[in-house]
């Protein structure tokens, strides 16, 4: 068999094709898996964004502590150290640290959390909207330990699906109720409680000190301040109480106590606030729930809707409910008893570890003065002829009955004639054309307008009697009325009777009122009117003329008064008064009124 040999041009063109496809597979390798890779880590970091949307946005808002901790745990385990981004692994650690810290499952573990946040993103930082002020305390902690340098191993991840572990009778627990404090008193703590049910707190005490009070201090999950309960003593030795079911909330509710003496000091205790007794609190029904001696077990509250006190984003904690213990809480230290901080005192304010004396009840004044701003809306009486006057002479008067007065331009009108005397207006009343003209159709017109001072007196916490004294504004400004002795002095004067309803009456907050009253003031209101004149009087057949003037309708001096309104207590000394009031004017006339009045008042 022959070889054939092949040609050292063919040889290198099979050296070139060969390279060429190598090279080609190289690049299409090259270029297409990081895309395969990318499209891989978005999916998977999408699927743990998803997670810790639900963990924080659901589970931990609605106190689903454990839940909220599964779901980040897996989405931290989906992204191990390379399917996500450093900034998405270090938002999933920081909201770990969240939940065990705020919701008491374990502290150091959530500050290992956070310094795990901090390496893989330094510029990490807590949501706003999740902030508290332990929560702030931690991550500053975590900062310090990040940026030191100090060794923080990555927290394990856990299996189980909560974050509180259970112990047993003797309080040996594992998980946040490891290690319960020691000191003065016998006490066992709960190994756990049902959420919204009061946990039993029974302790000893047999030491040499004379014990006359025992208080037990405690934080339920969410609570920013410590708040007192006072233990009732039992037997010989024995001091309990419940923990009010309203403070019981999911996650762990810590406490320690203190026992006084006879002069108010401190002289037993078990546990501080650094190293608390801790109960986990747990959402379902615990297998032997807790008791005090020689009692059942106490019963779960009514759900009030509410989330835990003080939680951020949440309304406060309703009152307290379950047994009667429930309603013996702690209400406040007298002055000059111990303190550590303001709210264990009736006063609200702790000085050099001393309640402050509260202040007595403040008693409401009985005097009262007041200024008061009212207008009126008058409702006026129909009438024809309202400016026409009789006669021709001196002393003419209005020949309508409603006590009705004509101004024009602030002047009288038409102008009284005055014999011997030579005035261009001395022929306005002869030429007005009686009964075509100057009607008014009655309805209403705004009035006067009044500030007034008073003085009132509080018979009882319900009744009150005093008068007011004023200045009476937007009077009839004519001068035809005055002569004819229609009109009364621009004051107001008037005697008042009020009652408050309820049973506080006007010491109450909000107190409504019904008042009646009488005394004496001047009414005046007006409408415009048309006049028409004829030259030379009617049935001369001059020309005619039409003229507006104001026609006065005035009433008073007498009125009675109506209405009723509410008084706001800006403080024991201060209030302001609003209310309708109805005016019944007469005398001259009778018109009625109505118009709000605002007032001010200060007692004495």
């Amino acid at each position: 068999m022959q070889t054939r040999q092949v040609p050292s041009g063919s040889k290198r063109s099979v050296r070139s094709l060969g390279f060429a496809l190598s090279l080609g597979l190289a690049l299409a390798f090259g270029v297409t898996t990081p895309k395969v890779v990318f499209a891989q880590n978005a999916k998977v970091e999408a699927a743990a964004k998803a997670l810790q949307k639900k963990a924080m946005e659901e589970d931990y808002l609605t106190t689903e502590f454990a839940k909220a901790q599964d779901k980040l745990d897996k989405a931290i385990k989906e992204c191990g150290t390379d399917k996500c981004s450093a900034p998405v692994r270090a938002q999933l650690r920081r909201d770990l640290g969240v939940v065990q810290i705020g919701g008491q499952l374990d502290r150091e573990k959530g500050i290992q959390n956070f310094v795990e946040a901090l390496k893989l993103d330094p510029s990490t930082a807590l949501d706003p909207d999740l902030k508290t002020k332990e929560l702030d305390s931690a991550f500053a902690e975590a900062k310090k330990r990040a940026a030191g340098g100090a060794p923080s191993a990555p927290p394990a991840t856990p299996t189980h699906g909560g974050g509180a572990a259970t112990g047993g009778a003797t309080g040996a627990a594992t998980g946040t109720t490891e290690g319960q404090p020691q000191g003065d008193f016998t006490h066992t703590p709960a190994p756990e409680q049902q959420y919204r049910t009061p946990i039993p707190v029974y302790a000893e005490y047999a030491g040499e000190e004379q014990l006359v009070k025992v208080i037990v201090r405690y934080k339920g999950f969410g609570m920013t301040e410590w708040k007192a309960y006072e233990l009732k003593k039992t037997g010989e030795k024995g001091w309990g109480g419940l923990l009010p079911c309203g403070d019981v909330q999911q996650g762990v509710t810590q406490y320690y106590i203190q026992g006084f003496n006879a002069e108010n000091d401190p002289v037993a205790t078990g546990g501080d606030r650094a190293r608390p007794y801790k109960v986990p609190v747990k959402r379902e029904k615990v297998a032997n729930p807790p008791h005090l001696p020689g009692e059942a077990p106490p019963t779960q509250c009514q759900d009030t809707g509410d989330c835990p006190p003080d939680f951020p984003g949440c309304k406060k904690a309703a009152g307290i409910g379950g047994t009667k213990e429930t309603t013996q809480e702690f209400i406040g230290k007298g002055g000059g008893e111990f303190c550590e901080e303001d709210s264990e005192c009736h006063s609200g304010t702790c000085q050099d570890n001393k309640c402050t004396e509260p202040e007595g009840p403040k008693k409401t004044p009985k005097i009262w003065v007041g200024i008061w701003g009212a207008f009126d809306y008058s409702f006026l009486p129909s009438a024809d002829d309202v400016c026409k006057l009789s006669g021709t002479r001196e002393g003419q008067l209005p020949i309508n009955d409603k006590n009705y007065y004509c101004v024009q331009d602030g002047n009288d009108y038409p102008f009284r004639q005055i014999p011997q005397q030579n005035n261009p207006r001395n022929g306005e009343n002869a030429a007005i054309l009686p009964g075509t003209s100057d009607k008014v159709s009655g309805g209403g017109a705004f009035g006067n307008i009044r500030i007034m001072a008073s003085l009132d007196y509080g018979l009882t916490n319900n009744w009150m009697v005093g008068a007011r004294l004023g200045y009476v504004f937007n009077n009839y400004p004519g001068q035809a009325a005055k002569d004819d002795g229609k009109t009364f002095a621009p004051i107001h004067l008037e005697l008042r009777g009020t009652y408050y309803f309820g049973k506080d009456g006007y010491t109450a907050k909000l107190a409504p009122y019904a008042f009646a009253g009488g005394g004496v003031s001047t009414f005046d209101a007006h409408v415009k009117v048309t006049v028409v004149e004829q030259e030379g009087g009617p049935g001369a057949g001059g020309p005619k003329t039409q003229k507006e003037v104001d026609a006065w309708n005035i009433s008073g001096p007498g009125f009675l008064v109506f209405g009723g309104g509410a008084r706001f207590a800006l403080n024991h000394r201060m209030a302001l008064s609003g209310g309708l009031r109805l005016n019944l004017a007469f005398g001259q006339s009778f018109m009625p009124s109505i118009g709000p009045e605002l007032g001010f008042l200060v007692g004495f």
